[in-house]
């Protein structure tokens, strides 16, 4: 139920990016003068929250950052013990950002930041992108990591050729 929700979320943030773009286009040929300063800003905003959320899912279904043909290339319990470390990284990685990405937007918040544009959008809601979406990203890391040291499955776990091929 998690990963529909995300993917929806990410398809709508999508679709109002496009749609903010398509707006800006269309008006900036054909009625300039209700061009708004703020839709590009809202692009971004979008986009950017899309992009965050996509990181949980990409963790959670192994397509994550990760050097494919290098572990295709080594034996089982090589690739075994480098996925183990490259997880351990990419946790490290997560909490760190997500740490430090709370700590930007309580500072936001307590600066009471906005936008520069006439919108004066709050930025501490578009700086929670990155802390929101690394934080999304801690489970899917710590359930890897738990199922390669205590649940490892040669058969279904290590990276074959199709992976690679699915990858491209």
């Amino acid at each position: 139920m998690l990963e529909k929700f995300e993917n929806a979320l990410m398809a709508l943030l999508a679709v109002l990016s496009l749609g903010l773009v398509s707006t800006e286009v269309a008006l900036r040929y054909f009625f300039p003068r209700y061009l708004t300063d703020y839709g590009m800003e809202f692009t971004i905003y979008f986009t950017v929250w899309a992009i965050f959320l996509a990181g949980g899912p990409l963790v959670r279904e192994g397509r994550h950052v990760r050097a494919d043909i290098l572990l295709l290339l080594l034996p089982p319990v090589a690739q075994r013990v480098l996925e183990i470390v490259a997880l351990l990284v990419g946790l490290a990685f997560a909490v760190t950002l997500s740490w430090y990405g709370w700590q930007m937007v309580l500072s936001s918040i307590d600066l009471g930041e906005k936008s520069e544009s006439s919108a004066k959008f709050p930025l501490y809601l578009y700086y929670m992108a990155l802390p929101f979406g690394t934080t999304l990203m801690i489970p899917p890391f710590l359930y890897r990591l738990y199922l390669y040291i205590f649940r490892f499955d040669a058969s279904t776990m290590l990276v074959t050729a199709d992976h690679v091929a699915r990858d491209k």
